[in-house]
């Protein structure tokens, strides 16, 4: 069956978009080949909706510790989360909007929950609950983003999360040393 020529010129957006993201920071190059047939499924666009959010509640959190936290690397994890996070549902933004996946505008209920709750603490209160928040989400993202890759139907969301998991990787190592003692 042909394509519409506007679903043709999507999928080149996407997988153009997805050649521009195919560097972490560290440098590491993900090459993916994929063919661009293949629509997105209810899993596929499960995923961009939760990572989406993710990406909202992450860049909200960062903001908070760039500003509330009390020891540097927490201030330092917040301003990488906020800029990384941003960055990356920035891409993810492309991919759904060329693959006709409509998003939220807004994060989960939970996760405004959280944010509330975050600016509210002060001190070290703060710095120990913003870390167990932060790496208790990329642990929850980082399963669902390995089960997308292995189990996902659209090669262009297969390609953004496999292009994601070094981060969340990273994060992880990262917030884990910011781990405030006390």
């Amino acid at each position: 069956m042909a394509r519409p020529a506007h679903s043709t010129m999507a999928m080149a957006l996407v997988l153009g978009v997805l050649g521009a993201c195919g560097t972490s920071r560290t440098g590491r190059e993900t090459a993916v080949t994929v063919p661009a047939d293949a629509p997105a499924s209810d899993a596929d666009r499960a995923w961009l909706t939760t990572t989406h959010q993710d990406d909202l509640a992450d860049v909200q959190y960062g903001g908070l510790a760039q500003r509330k936290g009390v020891t540097a690397a927490v201030r330092h994890a917040g301003r990488v989360l906020a800029a990384e996070h941003a960055a990356l549902d920035a891409k993810l933004l492309h991919v759904a909007n060329a693959l006709g996946a409509g998003l939220p505008r807004s994060q989960r209920a939970g996760q405004f929950a959280v944010a509330r709750r975050l600016e509210k603490e002060t001190g070290s209160r703060f710095d120990r609950d913003f870390v167990n928040v932060v790496i208790d989400a990329h642990e929850k993202a980082l399963a669902r983003t390995e089960e997308e890759v292995r189990g996902g139907s659209s090669p262009a969301v297969i390609a953004l999360a496999r292009t994601a998991l070094p981060a969340l990787r990273e994060h992880l190592t990262m917030l884990r040393g910011a781990d405030p003692v006390g």
